[in-house]
């Protein structure tokens, strides 16, 4: 800093900024900032600032900080993209414990409601009674004279398939 206060310039502003280009372009595409950039100096450090033009990122900088001292070439300090007013950002980071600690309120609640529900039902007298029914269709008053086939049970185990009819010929036994 000068005496009065304000950042010495060491180093042309064209060069800075080509030296901050140069660094952008070994980690990102050109098409994902725009030019021309905007330079703040301070205190041996000229930082320069691109404007992201990635659509997920509006409101987002490249930041490319550089050294910026009296007699020695400019270098590349850090390189980061930064969030600018109005960025889109995503939300506070919650702890893991805190966020069980809701889950598991909201579980004792949903325990506690299930408890009620079934206290209040023994209560009431139940007028449906499905005895044999699975879709509130008792099976018994279907009239369908079903009268399966009883199952041929063979006398030996070698028996097993022959009461099995064949449309064809069975190859292997002529």
């Amino acid at each position: 800093m000068s005496k009065k206060g304000s950042p010495v310039a060491t180093h042309r502003e064209p060069e800075i900024v080509q030296v901050a280009t140069t660094a952008l372009l070994e980690i990102t595409a050109a098409d994902t900032f725009h030019q021309p950039p905007l330079v703040h100096r301070e205190d041996g450090v000229a930082t320069v600032r691109f404007a992201s033009s990635q659509p997920g990122y509006p409101g987002w900088f490249w930041t490319v900080a550089l050294s910026d001292l009296p007699d020695i070439t400019p270098t590349v300090l850090e390189l980061e993209l930064l969030p600018g007013e109005g960025a889109l950002l995503s939300p506070d980071w919650v702890p893991w414990a805190d966020r069980m600690e809701e889950y598991l309120v909201h579980e004792k609640e949903l325990a506690l409601a299930a408890q009620l529900d079934i206290s209040d039902d023994d209560d009431d007298v139940d007028v449906d009674d499905f005895d044999d029914d699975v879709d509130g269709v008792d099976i018994d008053q279907l009239d369908l004279e079903l009268d399966p086939a009883p199952l041929e049970i063979p006398e030996e185990p070698t028996d097993l398939f022959d009461h099995v009819d064949f449309d064809e010929a069975d190859p292997l036994d002529p």
